[in-house]
């Protein structure tokens, strides 16, 4: 419980002495802190302040945490901090006590001073639904249900759905009206929108699920409906510990995780819980690439003996398509040039990348020698228009060192070898 602001004097608080290290002050809806090393330079919008805490750090400096969906930390001794608490906790009602008790401590530790309270965002519901891996239904007037398959295409101009820029600028989806999950009603799930292709199924969807004292009873209630409404094998406690609990649920290649994060060294309690909804399903129709497979024409190629990588992240990326059938060789990687159709190509075993002759300035072969890590080497490719260099094939160290004649005279670019460095 907020203390009474009436029966705390500020005037008669100890305060931590200020000195000339940084500043602090608040400017129209927003706090700037700014230092002469910069580390605590932030801005906070005070709007959007989630929760704050009393935080001693391990160099035994006391600092006002402030979240704005960004992780603010305040130096208690900067010139104006006084001032910047003392309007502040008069706005929000800090648990001023709290603060004052801790402020001084020498021993690492983090208090809670004040926390937004947030309406509830979810219900569990008196029915017996059983559609979860098909996917949701919007609660509209007329309800829509919206499969697990439907792509970022098919959504992205529903007359019931919007888009808007997250805290972090990614590109969410979000729905007009609740939506029903099985048996739970969500009131705010989101999609993350920003995937770089858009012909295939929504990847990720989230919410966070908030009870009506914004506590872990979120979970647990949560918890117990899932465990219900799935079989036991498609059940999975991952961990339940003092810091954070997760669970996840599996059905047909969707996930639904649970988290409920708390207070601990490096975390801060959110207050909810973390509904995030994973599609792990496979496409293979969109690996096909038949449109070029029966043009494609190999004027001349590259074959290595050794064991290479093409990203197989096809989800992601809409040039990764299946190794085409008519390529010789069933075990070796190769590149290949296509003068017919103007495109270089890369495969390994199983998938394959093609480039237009144009897109592409130079080659560059970037080996990272073992250390803690194992090290590798990357072949990049050096797009012409945005400079932005993309790994095409990946394997040990120094493994495109012997073929970096062989690659200039097939391609008719140039092949770099970057500085290298060590895999730490």
């Amino acid at each position: 419980m907020q203390p009474n602001k009436s029966s705390f004097n500020h005037k008669k608080a100890s305060f931590p002495k200020e000195t000339d290290e940084g500043k602090i002050y608040i400017d129209g809806e927003q706090i700037i802190c700014t230092s002469q090393n910069s580390y605590h330079n932030c801005k906070v919008n005070i709007n959007d302040i989630q929760y704050a805490y009393v935080v001693i750090n391990s160099k035994a400096e006391a600092m006002l945490f402030l979240f704005d969906h960004h992780q603010n930390y305040l130096p208690t001794f900067y010139k104006g901090f006084k001032k910047v608490y003392t309007e502040l906790s008069s706005l929000l009602n800090f648990n001023d006590e709290v603060f004052f008790e801790h402020v001084w401590n020498k021993e690492v530790l983090k208090k809670e001073i004040w926390r937004k309270q947030h309406p509830a965002s979810y219900e569990i519901l008196e029915s017996s639904y059983d559609d979860y891996d098909k996917g949701f239904e919007i609660q509209s007037a007329d309800k829509v249900f919206i499969s697990w398959d439907a792509s970022y295409n098919d959504l992205k101009h529903h007359p019931l759905i919007y888009l808007e820029k997250s805290p972090y600028d990614q590109t969410l989806l979000k729905f007009k009206y609740p939506v029903r999950l099985g048996n739970i009603l969500l009131k705010d799930l989101s999609a993350y929108f920003d995937n770089k292709r858009s012909d295939i199924a929504i990847l990720d969807y989230f919410t966070h699920c908030i009870d009506d004292k914004n506590s872990d009873a979120s979970y647990y209630d949560l918890k117990k409906q899932l465990q219900k409404d799935f079989s036991l094998e498609n059940q999975k406690l991952n961990y339940e510990r003092e810091d954070q609990n997760n669970f996840t649920f599996q059905v047909k290649g969707i996930s639904f995780s649970l988290v409920y994060t708390y207070d601990s060294q490096w975390q801060f309690n959110g207050g909810y819980t973390s509904l995030s909804i994973r599609n792990q399903r496979e496409y293979p129709e969109l690996l096909n690439d038949t449109a070029y497979e029966n043009k494609m024409e190999i004027t001349a190629y590259l074959p290595f003996s050794e064991d290479l990588n093409l990203t197989s992240n096809y989800k992601r990326d809409v040039r990764v398509k299946r190794r085409p059938p008519n390529i010789l060789g069933e075990k070796s990687s190769i590149i290949w040039t296509d003068e017919k159709n103007g495109v270089i190509g890369f495969a390994d075993k199983n998938y394959s990348q093609i480039f237009k002759n144009e897109e592409i300035a130079y080659f560059k072969i970037q080996n990272i020698l073992p250390a803690k890590g194992a090290g590798g080497a990357y072949l990049e490719i050096v797009l012409k228009e945005t400079k932005q260099s993309l790994t095409v094939l990946s394997g040990k160290c120094h493994v495109f060192d012997k073929y970096k004649k062989m690659l200039a005279k097939l391609t008719k670019l140039d092949v770099n070898s970057a500085p290298e460095f060590y895999d730490c």
